[in-house]
C-alpha cells in the first residue's frame, strides 16, 4: 500500500512557462524533494494544479522537467482526492479545500522569513497571514525555525516545525578545471584570477559592500591581476540604485547575468574565492556549491550560514568593511591557507545530500499519519494494525511489550525503511 501525496506544481508551470532561463533556489528545492518522491517505490506522487483547465499545459512542462517518468496530474475538482494522504507544497498555503480536508495532513516548506521582513505577507498565497497548526512546516535551517516561531508567537506549537536541511546537485557540483571555452564564452581575460559571487542582484545579497571592499582591497596593495565576477538575475527595481553605486569600480567587474547550469561548477572551480556575505540566508545553497567544487568560501556570520558553511570557511559580519577586506587578503596572499580552506569545505559538502533531506521528510510524514490513524488490536500481543484504511500484518523479529512508546517504535521502523526503495525504471 503506497502512500499518495499531492505535490503543488504550480511553481514549476510559472517558471518553465515565464523564467525558463531564471530558475532560483525555491524552484531547485522543489525540483529535487519531487524527483526524489518520483523515484520512490511506496509513494504515489500526483502534481497539483488548481483548475482543470490549466491540466494539458502542466502536463506538457512537468513532462519537460520530469522526463521519463509517469506524470500524473490532479486539480481542485479530481476524484483521485478521496485517495490523497498527504499535501505538500515547497513555496505556497494550500486552497481552502484542502486546508479544509480533515482526512489530509499539510506539508508547506518555508524557505526564510524575508516575506515578513519585507512585508509582502501575502506571498506565496498568505502562508505568513495564515500561519496556522492547520499546517505542518519544514524549515531549511535551525535559524528560519526559530524565526518562524517567534513571527508565529505561539500560532504553531514547536512540534508542529521540523528541520530538513538542503543539498545540491552532486552530480553537477564537483572540482573541474576551468577552461578557455567558459574563459571565452563569459569574457575572463585569460590572464587574470577571478573572485566569483552567484546570487540575484537584491539589497540584501550585500553585493555593494561586496564589490566596494574588494576595490578597496586592491587599491590598498596595488593588485592588478584579478577581477570580481558577479552572476546572476538582476531585481529591476534595484539596478538603477546599483549600477550608481558602482560606477566607479566597474572596469574590475565583470557582470554575467544569468550562467547556464552546466557552466556554474567551472566558475567556482577556477575562482581564487566565493564571496556571500548576505545579510539574511535561510538556507544559502550557492557557499555549499562553492565548497563541494573546492573553491573556499568567505560568508557571513549570521543567520543559517553558519549552518551551512561550519568552519570550512571565512565567517564575518556582513556590514564590516573591513572584516571583508581582511577576509580578501587572507585568501590571497596565503595559498597554503586557500588549500586548507579547499579541503575543509570538500569535506563539508559530503555531509549534505538530498536523498537526507527527502527521507527525513518522509519519516515525519509517516510518523504524523501513524499518530493520526493507526489503531491497536489487543495491545498484549500487538500482530495486526490498521492503518489508512488497510491492515497489515506486523513481523515476527519485533517483540512486543506493554510499553506504549514501542507502539510507534515499530511502526517507525517498519515504514521508515521503506523511504529508501526506489522504483525500478
Amino acid at each position: 500500500m503506497n502512500i499518495k501525496i499531492a505535490y503543488d506544481a504550480e511553481l514549476f508551470v510559472f517558471c518553465a512557462k515565464y523564467t525558463n532561463t531564471n530558475r532560483g533556489g525555491i524552484y531547485f528545492v522543489g525540483y529535487n524533494i519531487a524527483k526524489l518522491f518520483l523515484d520512490n517505490e511506496n509513494i504515489d506522487l500526483y502534481f497539483y494544479i488548481y483548475e482543470k483547465k490549466d491540466l494539458e499545459e502542466a502536463k506538457y512542462y512537468l513532462n519537460q522537467i520530469f522526463p521519463n517518468y509517469e506524470i500524473k496530474i490532479i486539480h481542485k475538482n479530481s476524484k483521485e482526492w478521496i485517495d490523497i494522504n498527504i499535501f505538500y507544497s515547497t513555496y505556497r498555503r494550500p486552497e481552502y479545500f484542502i486546508t479544509n480536508n480533515k482526512n489530509i495532513k499539510k506539508y508547506i516548506f518555508i524557505h526564510d522569513i524575508t516575506p515578513v521582513i519585507d512585508n509582502c505577507l501575502n506571498w506565496g498565497n498568505g502562508i505568513f497571514k495564515n500561519i496556522s497548526d492547520k499546517y505542518i512546516y519544514f524549515c531549511n535551517s535551525k535559524y528560519t525555525k526559530n524565526e518562524l516561531l517567534n513571527y508565529a508567537n505561539g500560532a504553531i506549537k514547536d512540534s508542529n516545525v521540523y528541520v530538513t536541511l538542503l543539498s545540491y546537485d552532486h552530480d553537477r557540483f564537483e572540482k573541474r578545471e576551468m577552461n578557455d571555452y567558459i574563459r571565452n564564452k563569459y569574457n575572463i581575460p585569460k590572464n587574470k584570477k577571478y573572485v566569483f559571487t552567484l546570487c540575484g542582484l537584491y539589497p540584501r545579497k550585500n553585493l555593494i559592500r561586496n564589490i566596494r571592499t574588494f576595490h578597496q582591497f586592491i587599491d590598498k596593495h596595488n593588485i592588478k591581476d584579478i577581477v570580481f565576477i558577479m552572476g546572476g538575475y538582476y531585481l529591476e527595481s534595484f539596478l538603477e540604485t546599483f549600477n550608481r553605486e558602482i560606477k566607479e569600480y566597474k572596469d574590475r567587474i565583470l557582470r554575467l547575468g544569468y550562467v547556464d547550469d552546466e557552466d556554474v561548477a567551472y566558475l567556482y572551480s577556477g575562482a581564487e574565492w566565493f564571496i556571500y556575505t548576505s545579510q539574511l540566508e535561510g538556507f544559502g545553497i550557492p557557499p555549499l556549491e562553492a565548497m563541494a567544487c573546492g573553491c573556499p568560501v568567505i560568508t557571513s556570520n549570521n543567520s543559517s550560514l553558519p549552518e551551512v558553511v561550519g568552519d570550512a570557511g571565512i565567517m564575518i559580519d556582513w556590514d564590516s568593511d573591513e572584516h571583508h577586506i581582511e577576509a580578501y587578503e587572507k585568501y590571497y596572499f596565503d595559498e597554503e591557507y586557500r588549500k586548507e580552506m579547499s579541503k575543509k569545505g570538500l569535506e563539508r559538502s559530503k555531509l549534505f545530500s538530498w536523498e537526507k533531506c527527502a527521507n527525513k521528510m518522509l519519516e515525519i510524514m509517516y510518523d504524523n499519519l501513524v499518530k493520526k490513524d493507526i489503531n491497536y488490536i489487543k495491545l498484549e500481543d500487538v500482530k495486526y494494525i490498521r492503518l489508512f484504511n488497510h491492515i497489515f500484518t506486523l513481523p515476527k523479529l519485533f517483540s512486543i511489550t506493554n510499553s506504549s512508546d514501542n507502539r510507534f517504535v515499530i511502526i517507525k521502523i517498519l515504514f521508515v525503511k521503506i523511504s529508501i526503495k526506489k522504483k525500478n525504471k
